[in-house]
């Protein structure tokens, strides 16, 4: 299969390059970065043939899908420019900086008939997804979501939760459902975000809590669901234990951790598997264009219930 790669930084380096050049069923036909500099040193350090500095020539090499891995704020037109020319798209969250126009991009996916599938690889890592067939159909009561990071760096909210928090608020959707927001409070230490606390409600009865810290000890990721005599707590990437009446079970406690042995059970195996197989099969992906704004448009209600605005 012909792809293109667009967007050569950090997440492209650390996650997608190790994994999409060593299959022998693809062809990278062309990288894209918007700079000289960073597109010869990537295509040099992983052996890319092609390249180019221009988003025309991307379509110009006729891939048969896109992986569009460029900053958030580029994500919209570069998605609506490759759909309008029937190519099949997945893109790293978010989907774009509005559910507005994510929504848009889901419309104009199924027109043009294209799967277009948005990064959230936290659905796709192992330890979340036995969480999710642990707790079967069971009812969740209270759901509790953290995310924490040992430093202080964006200067509001809404860049927070949509940038880095997104991950846990995907989450929230993936095991609660439909939500209705509740309130949002934050605190700020030299111009940026400190901490954060939202709280929603779920459609089936029950709550759900998401907690931010950016001065914790170090990176910290956490969800724990209490359903129906049974609590199911996944500490990110490490370990799941599942706690009953009776007894505890523990999985995951042999794994390694780190990014490059690691990006299966961070789920960036996984969701690039299932790409593969929508492209293929035509199905539409777990993590869908129209799941994605649902994320989007979740986030923008948890910052608006904080008194903020979101743009």
């Amino acid at each position: 299969m012909r792809i293109a790669i667009v967007g050569a930084g950090g997440i492209a380096q650390k996650a997608y390059f190790p994994l999409l050049v060593q299959r022998p069923d693809l062809e990278i036909v062309c990288l894209y970065s918007r700079t000289q500099t960073t597109l010869e040193k990537a295509a040099q350090n992983w052996g890319i043939r092609t390249g180019s500095t221009n988003l025309q020539d991307v379509i110009t090499f006729k891939p048969q899908a896109v992986f569009v891995l460029s900053s958030n704020d580029s994500h919209y037109s570069i998605c609506k420019m490759m759909l309008e020319n029937d190519l099949d798209v997945y893109v790293e969250k978010p989907i774009t900086l509005s559910s507005v126009q994510g929504f848009e991009l889901a419309q104009l996916a199924d027109e043009r008939q294209r799967i277009l599938m948005v990064a959230f690889n936290r659905r796709y890592a192992l330890l979340y997804q036995q969480a999710k067939q642990i707790l079967s159909d069971r009812n969740i009561q209270m759901a509790v979501f953290q995310k924490h990071r040992p430093q202080l760096y964006h200067t509001n909210l809404y860049n927070q939760y949509t940038d880095d928090t997104i991950h846990q608020i995907d989450l929230m959707r993936y095991y609660c459902g439909n939500l209705q927001v509740l309130s949002t409070s934050y605190e700020m230490q030299d111009n940026k975000l400190a901490n954060a606390v939202s709280t929603a409600s779920m459609d089936t009865g029950g709550l759900a809590v998401l907690i931010n810290s950016l001065q914790a000890g170090a990176w910290q990721e956490s969800v724990s669901l209490h359903a129906e005599g049974i609590s199911v707590h996944v500490s990110a990437f490490r370990d799941l234990r599942v706690v009953y009446s009776d007894h505890e079970e523990i999985f995951g406690n042999d794994r390694p951790g780190k990014w490059i042995p690691d990006l299966r059970e961070r789920g960036f195996n996984g969701e690039i598997e299932h790409f593969f197989e929508c492209l293929k099969t035509r199905q539409m992906p777990l993590t869908n264009a129209w799941e994605a704004a649902k994320t989007q448009e979740l986030v923008e209600k948890l910052v608006l219930a904080s008194g903020d605005r979101i743009d």
